[in-house]
């Protein structure tokens, strides 16, 4: 096992730098529930987080350079204001956690050739299951080399006699009862997508990539059902310094199939939105990449925008610090949009309108958590057959 001093706790843009020692495991890999539930996918946009314990605060320096958003009187979260980067929460019996997707080897330990463990974490359960509605991305993480992972519906109960009493064949039929009696969406309809706060709520247009659709996709991109969007998970550093978390979900979607929520909400009074906007001449698409400039776009989203190189933008809203978007200008016409924020009838999954391509993952070599990426890619099977 590898000494957790070994490693560096860091965000995309370098504005978080803590050393591992923080940590209050001594070892990697650390030994760590994964959480499913709304919030931290909402607040993220990614479909499940570990969180490490931290052997105390980070310094005030560290906490000055970032933006905190209070979820409620029992926590408060910490995000890095320049690149979106989820990094600390801490809870009101002051305890301190990081999002593992922070955690890599330093510098120093790489000159040294210190080894480094091929996971960061080994998951030691599943909690709030019930909350993604069709299982999320349980399904595929229940047995992992050799071990039966517990599932918790709600929080993890930590009585000395407790059991886990979410049986894995309850888990297994969940995507299939969450799809039961509902109706496809319809050519006019939209998938809703919301961070934590709702300072960024977006409207997706249902896919089109019939051959007289005007939609202008690569061939690369284009799912087998035309009435549905592209999903697909990446490893990358960039990607997982964004969002803190090890496997990042995006769905490629058409800039021109993204629409501003909360200028289109019918009345403050009126906090769900229609599916149906066909006839909704209010509307407007959001503007991503170098339109963003103009301080006069996207009125009413709380978005902001880091330019990780010259023609990368990554989106994420600075209230809460969800992670939003990735947009580069070598593929103007495909945005991916961060998966964790859609908030379908169906759960977590969006099956209905999304087209999953079980086992693909972008960089895999750059993936810091092998275990969970080779249950991804060995995924079709058992995600499918929901």
């Amino acid at each position: 096992m590898t000494s957790t001093s070994a490693a560096h706790l860091t965000c995309l843009c370098g504005n978080i730098s803590v050393p591992g020692a923080l940590l209050e495991s001594s070892k990697l890999p650390i030994q760590l529930k994964i959480c499913h539930c709304n919030f931290c996918r909402h607040v993220t946009g990614s479909l499940g987080m570990a969180f490490p314990p931290l052997r105390a605060s980070p310094s005030p320096e560290t906490l000055a350079k970032l933006t905190g958003y209070k979820e409620s009187e029992k926590s408060t979260l910490y995000f890095c204001p320049k690149c979106g980067c989820y990094g600390f929460i801490s809870t009101y019996q002051k305890n301190w956690f990081c999002t593992a997707g922070i955690i890599e080897q330093s510098t120093s330990s790489k000159a040294d050739a210190v080894s480094w463990p091929n996971n960061i974490i080994k998951v030691s359960c599943h909690d709030f299951i019930l909350d993604t509605i069709d299982g999320g991305m349980t399904p595929f993480l229940l047995n992992l080399n050799g071990r039966t992972i517990p599932t918790w519906p709600a929080a993890v109960d930590k009585s000395p006699d407790a059991k886990y009493d979410l049986a894995h064949e309850d888990i297994l039929s969940l995507p299939q009862k969450s799809l039961k009696d509902l109706a496809l969406p319809g050519e006019n309809d939209y998938l809703p997508a919301k961070c934590q706060c709702g300072g960024v709520t977006l409207l997706i247009k249902r896919g089109n990539y019939t051959s007289n659709s005007p939609i202008e996709f690569s061939t690369r991109s284009l799912p087998s059902d035309p009435t549905k969007h592209l999903t697909y998970i990446c490893a990358c550093r960039s990607c997982r310094l964004s969002t803190g978390a090890s496997l990042t979900p995006w769905t490629l979607v058409p800039p021109s199939s993204v629409f501003n929520g909360n200028f289109a909400a019918p009345s403050p009074s009126n906090s769900s939105l229609p599916r149906d906007f066909s006839n909704n001449e209010n509307l407007k698409p959001v503007t991503f990449g170098h339109g963003t400039s103009d301080p006069e776009s996207n009125p009413g989203l709380s978005m902001k925008h880091n330019w990780s190189s010259p023609d990368t933008c990554r989106s994420f809203c600075g209230v809460c610090g969800a992670t939003v978007s990735y947009w580069c200008a070598k593929r103007p016409l495909e945005l991916d949009l961060a998966t964790g924020l859609f908030r379908a009838e169906e759960g977590s999954l969006a099956r209905n309108w999304l087209e999953w391509d079980w086992g693909r993952c972008s960089f895999e070599e750059e993936c810091v958590d092998k275990e969970m990426l080779e249950a991804w890619r060995g995924c079709a099977e058992v995600m499918k057959a929901g």
